[in-house]
C-alpha cells in the first residue's frame, strides 16, 4: 500500500471510528479491538467490521453515506425497473458495481458501491450519452440487483420485439412467429430454467411487473412494456382454453408446455384487478415416479420409522404444514415406497398436481358435485387397500376418512397446522370423537422447506445473536460452524439454491392414545412428547445447519422459536 493509500484509509477509519463512538453505535471495547485487528491485518476498519458481524454491509454504506453527504439508497426501500439493464452492458456494471436506478429524461441515477469511482462514471456517461447523478449502495445489495437484472432476463434480451408488439393495436394473432407467443414461451423458459414454481403477471399504473417464486420466495424479473399486456394475457387465454373476451370474472385453465425434453404442466389463474387482469401461472414438472423419501432430507433415524408406518395394514397418517411446504410431495414419496401390482392406491385431489401411471388419481370437480366426501364415498367403493386424499378441510371428509381407516384401508392427508401435534385439536375441531382419533390415528409428521446454502458460493457464517437465540441456542456456545452462500450467478445473487425439508415425527403410541381419548389439551401432548424425548421442527432444522445445508436465517424464518 503506497503511503498517500494508506493515509486516505487512515484518515477514512478515523472518522469511521469517530462516527461510530459519537453516534453510540458500537461500544468503545468493540471499536478499539476492530481498529487493532485492522492495523494488524493492514486492512481498513469497515472490512474488520462486515467480517466480524459487528455491522452489516448496507450498515456500513448508510453510515459512509452519513459521513460524505453522499445520498445513501437501500434497494428494499424500491422496486428496481430491471429492464433499465438495456442501458448499459453487463461488462460495466460488474466491473465498477454500479446498476441505472432511474432513466428521468436527461439524467440517470446511478447506485453505485463506491461513489468516487470517477472511472466507471465516466464510462456511464459516456455510453448512455446523458449526465449522470450517483447515490450510494450497499455491494451486496447491488450485486445482487445485477444478477436479477442480467442474468434473469434473457427473455427479453431483444427490445425490438417487445416494441413492435407495443405499438400493435392487435391483442393476439394465431401467427406462430408474432413476437407475444415468442415472448409468453420464452418467458415461461426462463422461469423453468430457475426452478421456479410459479409466475406473476401483475399490471400496474404505469409499468408491468412480472415475479417468479423460485424455492419459496418471489424474485423480480425484467418485465415487457405495459403494453404488451393485454397481448400476453390473450396468449395465456388461449393455451388455456379460456374465454378471451372475458376480462371482469375470474378464470381458471392449464395447458402443457414443452421445450425439448422438458415438460411442465401449467396450472393458470386470472384475477381482475383494479389496473388489469393478473395472471399467476403455477409450473407442475411431472416428477412424481422420480420422488424418493430418502431425497427430502429426513434423517435416517426418522426415515425408517416413518417408511415403518407407512406400511402399517391400516389407519390414518397425516402430513401438516401451510401452504407450498411440500406435503403432497412427500405423500407421493410415500406411496411409491409401497406401491405394487398387489396394492390398489387411489387418491383424490383438488388439484392433481402430479401425475402417475402407478397410481389412480381423481380430481375433485366441485361443478359435478364431486368433492373430497363424495368423492372419497365412491373411491372406497372401488375396493382400494390405500387411499390418499388432498385435503381433510371439512367434517364430513374427517369422519369418512377416519371410518375408512378403521375398516382396513391405509389413508393418507394433509392438514393445515402449525405442528404435528396440533393435528389431534384440528381432527377436534372437525368434530371427530376423542376415541376415534386415538383408535385411528398412526403418526402425523409436520413439515417446512429450508433453502440450501449454493454450493458454488458457500463461505463461513457469523450469523447475529437474536436469530441464534430464536433456535434455543447459546451464541457463545454453538459447538459448529454455520455456513452461508454469500451470491454468485448460479443461484442469481441469492446465496441459496434448492430446498431441503425440516421434519417433526408424531407417532400415537399408548399413552399419547389414552391422554387423546382423556381429551388431554395439545399443550399437555407437546409436554409428554418432550419428556418423551421428540425431535421437533427446530431441532431438526438446527442439524442441517450444523451439516451446512441451510442457514440459521432461513430455520428461523420457518421454525424458529419466536
Amino acid at each position: 500500500m503506497s503511503q498517500w493509500g494508506g493515509a486516505v484509509v487512515l484518515r477514512v477509519d478515523n472518522e469511521l471510528r469517530d462516527q461510530l463512538l459519537r453516534d453510540n453505535i458500537l461500544s468503545a471495547e468493540d471499536v478499539e479491538k476492530c481498529r487493532l485487528q485492522a492495523e494488524s491485518e493492514n486492512t481498513d476498519l469497515e472490512d474488520v467490521l462486515r467480517t466480524s458481524k459487528l455491522l452489516t454491509d448496507i450498515q456500513l454504506h448508510a453510515l459512509r453515506g452519513l459521513r460524505t453527504g453522499v445520498p445513501f439508497c437501500s434497494l428494499s426501500d424500491y422496486i428496481p425497473k430491471l429492464q433499465n439493464s438495456e442501458l448499459l452492458p453487463e461488462e460495466i456494471v460488474r466491473t465498477h458495481v454500479m446498476f441505472p436506478l432511474f432513466d428521468l429524461g436527461d439524467t440517470i441515477t446511478l447506485i453505485a458501491e463506491d461513489t468516487n469511482d470517477l472511472v466507471g462514471i465516466d464510462r456511464v456517461r459516456r455510453h448512455i450519452k446523458k449526465e449522470v447523478d450517483v447515490c450510494l449502495g450497499a455491494r451486496s445489495d447491488i450485486l445482487g440487483l445485477i444478477e436479477r437484472a442480467y442474468g434473469a432476463s434473457e427473455y427479453l434480451q431483444q427490445s425490438s420485439v417487445a416494441e413492435s408488439l407495443a405499438e400493435s393495436d392487435d391483442e393476439f394473432g394465431g401467427d406462430e412467429s408474432q413476437p407475444v407467443i415468442r415472448l409468453v414461451d420464452d418467458l415461461i423458459n426462463e422461469a423453468v430454467k430457475q426452478g421456479a414454481s410459479d409466475i406473476h403477471i401483475e399490471p400496474g399504473d404505469v409499468e408491468l411487473r412480472i415475479r417468479v417464486r423460485v424455492d419459496g420466495v418471489m424474485r423480480e424479473v425484467a418485465a415487457p412494456p405495459l403494453g404488451l399486456h393485454r397481448g400476453i394475457v390473450s396468449r395465456i387465454k388461449v393455451l388455456s382454453n379460456l374465454d378471451i373476451s372475458q376480462t371482469r370474472s375470474p378464470q381458471d385453465g392449464a395447458f402443457h408446455h414443452r421445450k425439448g425434453e422438458t415438460e411442465v404442466i401449467i396450472r393458470v389463474s386470472v384475477l381482475p384487478a383494479i389496473f388489469g387482469e393478473a395472471v399467476v401461472m403455477r409450473l407442475l414438472r411431472n416428477e412424481s415416479e422420480s420422488i424418493s423419501l430418502s431425497d427430502l432430507g429426513m434423517s435416517p433415524a426418522m426415515l425408517e420409522r416413518f417408511n415403518s408406518v407407512v406400511r402399517s395394514p391400516h389407519g390414518m397418517i397425516l402430513v401438516s404444514g401451510p401452504t407450498g411446504s411440500g406435503k403432497s410431495t412427500t405423500l407421493y414419496a410415500a406411496m411409491k415406497n409401497v406401491v405394487s401390482p398387489q396394492v390398489n392406491i387411489i387418491a383424490i385431489e383438488d388439484p392433481v398436481e402430479y401425475r402417475t401411471s402407478l397410481i389412480r388419481q381423481v380430481q375433485v370437480n366441485t361443478e359435478a358435485n364431486l368433492t373430497f366426501a363424495s368423492g372419497l364415498r365412491s373411491v372406497l367403493r372401488q375396493d382400494p387397500d390405500i387411499v390418499m386424499v388432498g385435503e381433510i378441510r371439512d367434517g364430513e371428509t374427517a369422519q369418512i376418512s377416519v371410518q375408512a381407516s378403521l375398516t382396513g384401508h391405509v389413508v393418507l392427508s394433509t392438514v393445515h397446522t402449525n405442528d404435528a401435534v396440533s393435528a389431534v385439536a384440528r381432527l377436534r375441531d372437525l368434530d371427530v370423537a376423542e376415541y376415534l382419533i386415538s383408535s385411528s390415528l398412526l403418526a402425523v409428521l409436520a413439515q417446512r422447506l429450508c433453502r440450501k446454502v449454493c454450493p458454488d458460493c458457500v463461505e463461513h457464517d457469523t450469523p447475529p445473536a437474536q436469530l441464534v437465540r430464536a433456535l434455543g441456542l447459546d451464541p457463545d456456545d454453538l459447538g459448529f460452524q454455520p455456513m452461508r452462500g454469500k451470491g454468485c450467478r448460479r443461484c442469481i445473487g441469492t446465496g441459496y439454491l434448492g430446498r431441503i425439508g425440516v421434519f417433526e415425527l408424531f407417532e400415537i403410541n399408548e399413552e399419547y392414545s389414552r391422554m387423546i381419548t382423556e381429551c388431554k389439551s395439545t399443550e399437555v401432548l407437546r409436554e409428554a412428547a418432550v419428556k418423551n424425548g421428540m425431535s421437533f421442527l427446530v431441532d431438526d432444522g438446527v442439524e442441517k445447519i450444523r451439516q451446512g445445508l441451510t442457514t440459521v436465517e432461513e430455520v428461523a424464518r420457518v421454525a424458529g422459536k419466536h
